[in-house]
C-alpha cells in the first residue's frame, strides 16, 4: 500500500466527504434491513432458493442496490481506517 501526504486542511475535507458518503451508504443498508426485516445475506439466500416472481421484481432490484451499498460502505471504512489527519 502506498502512502501519500496531503495538506492537513485537504485531508480533513476529504475525510469529512468520505464520512458523508459512508453515512449515505449506511442509510441505504438500514432502510433495506428495516424494509425486509432480515440481513442482506438472508435476502440473497431467499432469492436464490425461492426465486423472484414477476410481481416481486422489486426485491431483486433492492438486493442489488443493498449489495452495492454494502460493498461501497466496506470500501469507505477501509479507506477511513488508514486515514490519518493531524
Amino acid at each position: 500500500m502506498k502512502t501519500i501526504t496531503i495538506e492537513n486542511k485537504t485531508a480533513k475535507e476529504l475525510r469529512s466527504h468520505l464520512l458523508k458518503e459512508l453515512a449515505l451508504f449506511e442509510g441505504i443498508e438500514k432502510r433495506f434491513q428495516k424494509k425486509y426485516k432480515m440481513t442482506l445475506l438472508r435476502l440473497e439466500e431467499k432469492i436464490k432458493t425461492e426465486g423472484v416472481s414477476t410481481k416481486e421484481h422489486q426485491i431483486w432490484e433492492d438486493s442489488i442496490e443493498w449489495r452495492n451499498a454494502t460493498e461501497e460502505a466496506a470500501k469507505l471504512r477501509a479507506i477511513l481506517a488508514g486515514f490519518a489527519t493531524k
